[in-house]
């Protein structure tokens, strides 16, 4: 049963007597909307309309009777399919030791079970970074931390949540975690996920940031990287990522990737990231934002 069909059933069976010039109102109104299409375009070409319609109705309705506000709870909401709220916000300034953490949540119109495993696994996360403090700030004397969150990507193909990890102890230490659902489907996507099983992936990703890394350090002698035999950590250097190594999408589509400090450079590096530009890489990929 269509919308307008079931606004009528509504409308049959309430109590109160609809007056005529409302329902022609209402017929107005839902004859106005465009027919429902399936292709993403089209849908954004009628967006205007249908909010204008939404908010028309949403003015109408309500005021007629109980049911027919039932009824516009059911409606779909007009805008971003998921949203992210800070749920939790934990706080101490004991002495030298400052800690300031809010722990983000992801909400969305329908249950995504991408949403739901992530938001379970950011409240463990959250619960043992408040663990190590409470453990560790007393004897060290010394303790700061600031966890923040953002949104990198929400689009009707791609979400995209990074929470970011500041650590002062001896020296500072930056962390970013990166959290990736596929709109559409609602699930949660990793790295692994982009690319056809068959495709390495993995040597495509590597190379290219190894070659980036090499050039970087011709054009910068300050910028120093962790590579065969350049490496002053002895039998340690990079040579491939993690088969679900961190990454995002950038405002032009390009796959980045990001490094924690210390994890392919010296700290004097900072946390590196690296925009990649192979065009084969691109034409193997799944999923786009």
């Amino acid at each position: 049963m269509n919308f307008d069909d079931k606004l009528r059933q509504k409308a049959r069976h309430e109590d109160i007597p609809v007056p005529e010039a409302f329902s022609r109102r209402v017929e107005e109104t839902l004859g106005s909307l465009p027919a429902r299409r399936t292709r993403p375009h089209i849908w954004r070409r009628y967006l205007g309309s249908i909010s204008a319609a939404a908010v028309a109705l949403a003015f109408l309705l309500p005021n007629s009777s109980a049911a027919m506000a039932d009824t516009m709870a059911g409606l779909p909401l007009v805008g971003p399919l998921f949203q992210v709220i800070t749920v939790r916000t934990y706080e101490q300034n004991e002495g030298k030791n400052h800690v300031s953490i809010d722990t983000p949540q992801i909400s969305q119109n329908e249950q995504s079970p991408g949403a739901q495993e992530i938001n379970s696994e950011i409240e463990t996360y959250i619960d043992q970074l408040i663990d190590d403090y409470e453990q560790t700030a007393h004897s060290d004397g010394y303790y700061t931390l600031d966890v923040t969150w953002e949104i990198v990507t929400n689009t009707e193909r791609w979400f995209t949540l990074r929470i970011d990890s500041d650590l002062i102890l001896a020296s500072g230490n930056h962390q970013e975690r990166y959290y990736h659902i596929d709109v559409p489907s609602g699930e949660r996507k990793q790295l692994s996920d982009l690319f056809a099983e068959d495709y390495d992936y993995i040597t495509v990703i590597s190379d290219e940031l190894k070659r980036q890394m090499s050039q970087r350090m011709e054009d910068d002698a300050s910028e120093y990287y962790w590579l065969e035999g350049s490496s002053q950590l002895g039998t340690y250097y990079f040579d491939a990522i993690d088969p679900n190594q961190d990454f995002y999408f950038d405002e032009q589509g390009n796959l980045v990737i990001p490094f924690d400090k210390y994890e392919v450079a010296p700290g004097s590096v900072g946390s590196p990231s690296f925009t990649l530009t192979t065009p084969e890489l691109y034409d193997h990929l799944l999923y786009r934002p």
